[in-house]
């Protein structure tokens, strides 16, 4: 007899639909099939028995930064994630003002402890003043199971130069890690803000001239190519626009092992958001911003055909005052970029991707788990319905109806953009390691039940260096 049976539900394994129960044995999935018995049972009949998701773009308990700290910490912030069908999140060891990449990793381990309610990694972060020795402090995190670090190319404080790009580059290529690169040209931007103030042009909707396609586009060329050129794998986060996506698929033809990582507001906000009326307006900045329609249509083709191989959130949540300042008509440069987004991410493709048949289940898990999983250091764990792996399960009534708005969701953040919308399907009962977290809607798990999740990189899985190429072979 199993310790627990989720039985009677319609189970999305990596071949497809089965109607079959999943057992669970010492938090694992011990067995699936037909007729299991369990010492305790969770009915799903009717429902739709999902892998548990997996968001490994999100900001919790940040130092503070551009003068607002974040709404959330690991408490609140995964209760949220957890309500909307996420069992496992890796957010950032984000540095603030004297910390090194290792002080900001030993910061984030601290604000977890004892807060969490689902699994969790960390990324590394990499910016100007997290110290010289970038190599000895990645070799340093290896043990701890970190296996990804990020460097971003633009904010101030944050942005690093193409030196320290290399450096970095280097480093996780010996290492077997992953770069994750918030792609956007910083001089380009600051060109581009400073002309705009000049000629008095405030409005929140310039925030899509300053950070431009144009921009992301440039530097996500530029990233590619000191990717290619040192063999390093690299994630583009937050793909916002069809010009981006377009030089990922050049690189990719070029053999650059690149993961491409989007976003729901990519696809579920547009430009046209930032010229609502006033503080309104401000519910929908955030870096890079929303594009055009060519661009959402561009991305649910990714989405739908593998071009894109991730879907996160980069939940950054703030509280609304904060957001938009203390300016009496807030502005593109008074307004903090940043919105919630861990409750919604599943829901949202669930409802307008998954239920419409705009994508095939197989692209869904990919999307949502089994991707992440992969590419940052996990799949021996989590990410998939398979006997074995952690039993972290979402267990969904694809048929309820319910409406999106800060006071149904669970983030501490007191505002979302997609308040008022509609939508069909909604996680019910997650489990986590065979625990129930949510249980009928009800929170079960106590802070600290969440542990944090060691992961692997892979030393093997590396490109040529420029220095070992031989032109003069070429035919």
């Amino acid at each position: 007899m199993h310790d627990l049976v989720v039985s009677g539900g319609r189970v999305a394994l990596d071949a497809g639909w089965a109607d079959c129960d999943v057992a669970v044995e010492a938090g694992r999935i011990a067995a699936i099939g037909t007729g299991l018995v369990g010492r305790r049972t969770i009915r799903a009949d009717g429902r739709w028995v999902m892998p548990g998701g997996i968001d490994a773009h999100c900001h919790l308990d940040q130092p503070v930064w551009g003068g607002a700290g974040n709404a959330d910490d690991f408490a609140s912030g995964t209760i949220s994630a957890a309500f909307g069908g996420t069992t496992c999140i890796v957010p950032f060891g984000m540095p603030g003002p004297g910390l090194t990449t290792v002080g900001a990793l030993d910061r984030a381990l601290d604000r977890a402890a004892g807060r969490a309610v689902i699994d969790f990694g960390l990324h590394a972060v990499v910016t100007m003043g997290t110290g010289a020795d970038v190599a000895a402090q990645l070799e340093a995190l290896a043990p701890l199971g970190i296996a990804s670090v990020k460097l971003f190319m633009t904010y101030e404080g944050f942005a690093v130069d193409d030196d320290l790009f290399l450096t970095t580059l280097e480093a996780a290529r010996r290492l077997g890690w992953i770069v994750m690169v918030h792609a956007e040209n910083d001089a380009m931007i600051r060109r581009t803000r400073k002309r705009l103030l000049d000629l008095g042009r405030t409005d929140i909707r310039y925030h899509n001239v300053v950070h431009s396609e144009i921009m992301e586009r440039e530097a996500t060329h530029r990233a590619l190519t000191l990717a290619e050129m040192t063999g390093a794998r690299m994630t583009i986060v937050h793909v916002s626009s069809w010009q981006s996506a377009q030089e990922i698929e050049r690189a990719r033809a070029r053999g650059v092992d690149v993961v491409a990582e989007t976003c729901p507001q990519y696809v579920f906000v547009g430009a046209s958001d930032l010229t609502r009326p006033g503080p309104d307006a401000a519910r929908f900045v955030f870096s890079p911003p929303a594009r055009s329609p060519k661009s959402h249509a561009h991305l649910w083709k990714e989405l739908a055909e593998g071009g894109i191989d991730l879907w996160s959130s980069d939940h950054s949540p703030y509280w609304f005052a904060d957001k938009v300042g203390k300016a009496e008509v807030p502005g593109f440069h008074t307004t903090l970029s940043g919105i919630p987004g861990l409750e919604t991410r599943l829901p949202l493709l669930f409802c307008e991707g998954l239920l419409t048949g705009r994508l095939s289940l197989d692209r869904y898990l990919d999307l949502t788990s089994r991707n992440a999983a992969r590419t940052y250091g996990f799949a021996d764990r989590k990410g998939r319905i398979s006997v074995g792996l952690d039993a972290d399960l979402a267990v969904w009534d694809p048929s309820l109806k319910w409406t999106l708005g800060h006071r149904v969701l669970h983030s501490r953040c007191d505002f979302t953009p997609y308040e008022g919308r509609e939508v069909t399907g909604k996680p019910v009962t997650v489990l986590v390691r065979g625990e129930p977290v949510i249980e009928d809607g009800e929170l079960r798990a106590a802070p600290g039940f969440g542990q944090f999740l060691p992961r692997s990189a892979d030393p093997t899985r590396v490109g040529k260096r420029i220095e070992d190429t031989t032109p003069w072979l070429d035919a």
